[in-house]
């Protein structure tokens, strides 16, 4: 329960009042499950009739019904609120808010925001991986144990399986549908911290989090199960760590979540485990250090069962080779080179995040759900300095990762401080007009939405998986993509067929075991050989498992491909190795070739099924 004061004379001439940051115990709490499943028909439901939108190309008519329908959902949302118990009732509303934002101008296109460009193509190659088989291994490379996460990408993929959909064509409602989903648990999880009427608005204001820049939090939607949930999770963990005596329930499902979130997105797990780590140094002089450890010691062994289900293979590959450098910790975008300050915006968003900041300071003192949310924002914040002193020792802690937490955290505090602000002016502040403002206010955040991800959603509609060359390759090898090895700088031919790559299109996406820059310096030492025998020999016994398949552009003499090193800490982090390999390499006793609009395939005519 939280510390908020009411004044004596108003609790005396109102005894049944209950403040509004306090949970209402007068009636049953929403079950979170089946709230959560309300929220992914309802996403589903939305999704179905964008799809049947009567014009596929973009145009004026789909920004009118986005518009339309996410000010009437914002509508009913706000009538829910001045209900006073929106009971389940939220749940589909505040699944169709996000799916409405995201479906309606994406109709047309099977692709989610972003397109297969860039992060998306090893998103999507994720899911397809895994719509192939339901054993765990990395997105790309053959025989490796998975480093990123599989859970989200696992499930997507074995759904797209069953319901015998291309896989890449599963990412987009799963994306929408999750972004739905972790909506709805952000709510849940309020309601049992503050009272419904309050707990509507930080749902809805934990979703507009997702579309702020520069976070933006909708861009991973599988990080933002994560995301959505972790303010009043730290809201709960705070009050479990500060507790008199050890509350058991409460620690075991600050480490299940953090065990689920090791399987979902690695960097945000470390990061709930490091902002734990600060609320109980801040409570370990108060309660005693050793009852702190104690306390963390029982999430972590909560949620270890779960971590090792992924980092136990990785770690018994990973150990015996020296434990490799992770390339992934190599990157330095431009979002991670400052601090995040929303609150100096001169926007709805800053004021919004303005006001959160100056309520999380004035009221921590006496408020434990303040206090709570400072220490994660100031986790936050600390994470990004201690990410931008690990740039000196040749790493980063990916602190643009956690951005999206941030602004989760602010916005939230941001409608705390609205409502405290309200029940001052309660004589003067109708409960309809303050609705009203709300919901108005919201509506002009989702409105900049297009604007904001214009390229994103323009993306979207850009190439899919070549299918051409796909149907080529099987046709060539007769071979399940599955069982074939791929060099190509084609990455999308990786995402729509469950080929194993060879390379990776950038080296911060490649495992560390691979041998990036290894496997990169072998192909230019092909393009550096001149007899088709030496080449087939290096094929057979070079240091790697050689392709099954090349899929390189056409050029005079030669086959074109695009490689890639690793140029940490500048910007672009990618330095661009154009290379071409002498056709003459390509015997035709060794290889079948074909053409395919600006590429040819080869195939190996060893591993070709006869």
């Amino acid at each position: 329960m939280t510390a908020t004061l009411t004044h004596p004379r108003a609790s005396a001439a109102r005894p049944t009042e209950r403040p509004a940051t306090a949970p209402d115990t007068t009636t049953a709490r929403p079950h979170l499950l089946l709230g959560a499943v309300l929220a992914v028909a309802a996403s589903l439901l939305v999704q179905f009739a964008a799809a049947r939108f009567p014009v596929a190309e973009p145009t004026r008519a789909d920004a009118v019904a986005t518009a339309t329908t996410t000010a009437a959902l914002l509508a009913a949302l706000a009538c829910l609120a001045l209900r006073g118990r929106p009971g389940l009732a939220a749940y589909p509303l505040l699944g169709a808010l996000p799916t409405a934002i995201l479906a309606l101008p994406l109709h047309g296109t099977p692709l989610y925001l972003g397109g297969l460009a860039s992060d998306n193509q090893f998103r999507t190659q994720y899911v397809t991986r895994y719509a192939a088989g339901a054993g765990l291994a990395d997105y790309n490379f053959d025989g490796l144990p998975p480093l990123y996460p599989p859970a989200w990408f696992w499930l997507t993929g074995r759904a797209a399986d069953l319901a015998g959909v291309e896989a890449w064509t599963a990412y987009k409602p799963a994306a929408i549908t999750t972004m739905a989903l972790g909506t709805a648990l952000a709510h849940g999880l309020w309601t049992r911290i503050v009272r419904p009427r309050l707990a509507l608005p930080l749902a809805v204001a934990t979703l507009l989090s997702a579309f702020q820049a520069p976070a933006f939090g909708v861009h991973e939607p599988y990080a933002w199960l994560v995301v959505a949930p972790m303010p009043p999770l730290a809201v709960l963990a705070y009050r479990a760590l500060a507790a008199r005596r050890t509350p058991r329930a409460a620690l075991l499902g600050c480490g299940l979540y953090l065990g689920l979130a090791s399987l979902t997105y690695t960097l945000l797990a470390a990061f709930w485990a490091f902002a734990l780590t600060v609320m109980a140094a801040t409570l370990a002089r108060r309660h005693g250090p050793r009852t702190q450890l104690l306390r963390l010691l029982t999430v972590a062994g909560t949620a270890l069962p779960l971590i090792l289900v992924v980092w136990g293979p990785y770690l018994a590959a990973a150990l015996p080779a020296g434990m490799p450098r992770n390339p992934a910790l190599r990157f330095i975008p431009v979002q991670q080179t400052s601090f995040p300050l929303p609150m100096t915006e001169v926007s709805v968003t800053g004021l919004l995040c303005l006001a959160g900041t100056v309520w999380l300071l004035a009221r921590a003192r006496r408020d434990t759900l303040a206090r709570a949310l400072l220490l994660l924002v100031g986790a936050c914040y600390l994470w990004c300095l201690l990410s931008q002193l690990a740039v000196l020792a040749g790493a980063s802690l990916l602190s643009f990762r956690v951005h999206p937490v941030l602004f989760a955290a602010l916005y939230a505090a941001g409608v705390c401080a609205a409502a405290a602000a309200v029940r001052r002016l309660r004589e003067q502040a109708r409960p309809v007009a303050v609705a009203a403002v709300a919901t108005v206010l919201a509506l002009s955040v989702v409105q900049n939405v297009p604007v904001h991800l214009r390229e994103e959603f323009d993306h979207a509609r850009g190439p899919r998986p070549p299918a051409d060359l796909i149907r080529t390759i099987g046709q060539l090898t007769g071979r399940p993509p599955q069982d074939l090895t791929v060099l190509t700088d084609q990455y999308r031919l990786l995402s729509g067929a469950p080929f194993h790559g060879y390379l990776t299109a950038e080296p911060v996406y490649a495992h560390p075991l691979a041998d990036f820059a290894g496997r990169t310096e072998e192909v230019r030492r092909w393009s550096r050989l001149d007899d088709p025998a030496a080449f087939t020999a290096r094929l057979d016994h070079g240091p790697y498992d050689a392709p099954d398949v090349f899929v390189l552009r056409r050029t005079a003499g030669a086959y074109a491909i695009g490689l890639g090193r690793d140029n940490y800490p500048h910007q672009p982090n990618r330095i661009a190795l154009p290379t071409r390999l002498p056709a003459a390499l390509f015997a035709p006793a060794a290889f079948a070739r074909r053409d395919v609009g600006p590429y040819t395939v080869l195939v190996r005519k060893e591993v070709i099924h006869t």
